[in-house]
């Protein structure tokens, strides 16, 4: 009896020293899972790198990264905010749980959680002929219910031209069969598609979602970047649109790209502005054959590198050049 007694000694020792150890001996891997920190808080760390953080409605995760003894955490508050980093500094880690320094030198201790963790994977799409711009960012959130807490929330960047994947965690203890569901599409901090608020949706399998306009007040003032201008008049003439080709249209970043299509294809530029001038730098364009439009096209790519100043009223955005009005466009409506 008391050898056995003391080789379980032995070997609760053994596992209380494998439980606390020096940050050097960490690996990445090790920190994969669920998380819980002091104030009840979850983190996902996914082997992929995505971070998620279950039951916050506040903040999406974005991703992590382990180097070396330091852990970096990316969130996002909003569709269109900046990224935020925290970086946590391993100090000692256990089977269990691990302990860091923040920034400030605070201590930080997160426990492993054995929580089931699952996630609802699908896709959104819409049927307007409205052409998205090359990266946009999708927004999803997920309830138990209409107008209830949220238990799963992704804020991504994504790129597609009709349909565009999600990927949301959620602890499987909150959710049962079905989810409301709440999503959107943005443009910097500007929403172009938006699903019906509370869509039920059931959680087996892979769900398509149908996403609408997303339509603000009427008397909101139009900006001239982060807008999706589609084109109405091009030379005195009302712009043409055709069936299974995008509209013609122009949106503006704040960074100095313009990006768009002729009404056949995608065209990317550069532009400067001030207060009411703008000009146009070489880019480029794919190189699709369209049935209809050619004429339009080519004389849109043409009209730009012309125009010189602009100017927004009514939701109508004016380009000139020196000598005429070349082109109008409408502030599409979301």
């Amino acid at each position: 009896m008391a050898k056995i007694t003391a080789l379980l000694s032995l070997v609760l020792m053994f596992c209380l020293s494998a439980c606390m150890t020096t940050g050097g001996a960490t690996e990445s891997e090790s920190l994969h899972g669920l998380w819980k920190n002091e104030q009840g808080q979850f983190f996902f760390l996914d082997e992929s790198g995505r971070l998620s953080l279950p039951r916050r409605g506040d903040v999406s995760g974005v991703s992590w990264d382990f180097n070396g003894t330091a852990l970096t955490l990316e969130t996002v508050k909003s569709p269109g905010a900046e990224l935020e980093q925290q970086r946590l500094l391993l100090q000692k880690r256990g089977l269990f749980r691990v302990e860091f320094l923040d920034e400030e030198g605070r201590r930080v201790t997160w426990s492993r959680s054995f929580k089931k963790v699952k996630q609802l994977e699908g896709t959104l799409f819409f049927r307007e002929r409205m052409m998205l711009p090359p990266e946009v960012t999708v927004s999803v959130q997920l309830r138990e219910q209409a107008g209830g807490p949220v238990v799963g929330q992704s804020i991504a960047a994504a790129s597609g031209r009709e349909e565009l994947a999600f990927c949301v965690d959620y602890l499987s203890a909150d959710l049962k069969d079905s989810a409301s569901v709440e999503a959107a599409v943005f443009y910097g901090s500007e929403p172009l598609f938006a699903s019906p608020e509370g869509t039920a949706t059931s959680l087996d399998g892979h769900p398509s979602l149908l996403l609408h306009h997303a339509v603000p007040s009427q008397n909101r003032e139009h900006s001239l970047t982060g807008t999706y201008w589609r084109l109405k008049e091009l030379a005195g003439k009302p712009a043409e649109m055709f069936d299974d080709q995008p509209d013609a249209h122009l949106i503006l970043s704040e960074k100095g790209e313009a990006t768009g299509s002729d009404g056949c294809n995608n065209f990317f530029l550069g532009w400067e502005g001030g207060e009411n001038s703008i000009t146009f730098t070489p880019g480029g364009s794919t190189l699709r054959i369209c049935p209809k439009g050619e004429e339009q096209a080519r004389a849109m790519l043409q009209m730009l590198p012309s125009v010189k100043s602009w100017s927004i009223s009514g939701g109508h955005l004016e380009l000139r050049s020196d000598s005429r009005l070349e082109a109008v466009f409408e502030a599409v409506e979301m």
